[in-house]
């Protein structure tokens, strides 16, 4: 008699146990932003924004602008070399963020430019921007001025 019991509420706890387990293998997990970092600048000079960008859902997204008010204006932009060892930068109107992948904003490559910043940026300074994608939305960036590349 106990065997009959105790089945029912074996069963549900199966059943339940597989719903929860089924419904984790369909996620589709989050955007994400690490590794934040800023170099020292002067008040009035350019600086620049690195990170890396972890888009573990199961959809392409894109970053659209940055913004912020450390300095006059705050700009996507990649650096690249030409075949003559020549560096340049251009403007980026956004960026796509592949769905589960990771895409790096480093120097000499993508970053977040600085123009005109209004205040000096030193080392152990702390300072904020927004990201805003196209579906993830704004992401604050609590941003530390280190001397790491």
């Amino acid at each position: 008699m106990k065997r009959y019991f105790y089945r029912p509420i074996l069963e549900l706890i199966f059943v339940f146990g597989l719903a929860a387990l089924i419904s984790g293998c369909g996620s589709s997990g989050e955007l994400t932003v690490a590794n934040i970092r800023a170099r020292s600048a002067a008040s009035g000079q350019n600086g620049a924004v690195y990170f890396v960008i972890d888009n573990q859902t199961q959809q392409d997204d894109i970053l659209l602008e940055a913004r912020g008010d450390v300095a006059e204006t705050i700009e996507i932009h990649l650096s690249s070399m030409d075949e003559n060892s020549v560096m340049s930068m251009q403007q980026q109107a956004s960026v796509s963020i592949p769905a589960r992948s990771t895409v790096e904003f480093k120097p000499g490559g993508l970053h977040i430019m600085l123009i005109n910043l209004k205040n000096e940026l030193q080392t152990g300074d702390i300072f904020e921007i927004i990201l805003v994608f196209q579906n993830a939305g704004e992401i604050v960036l609590n941003i530390p001025v280190t001397d790491q590349p």
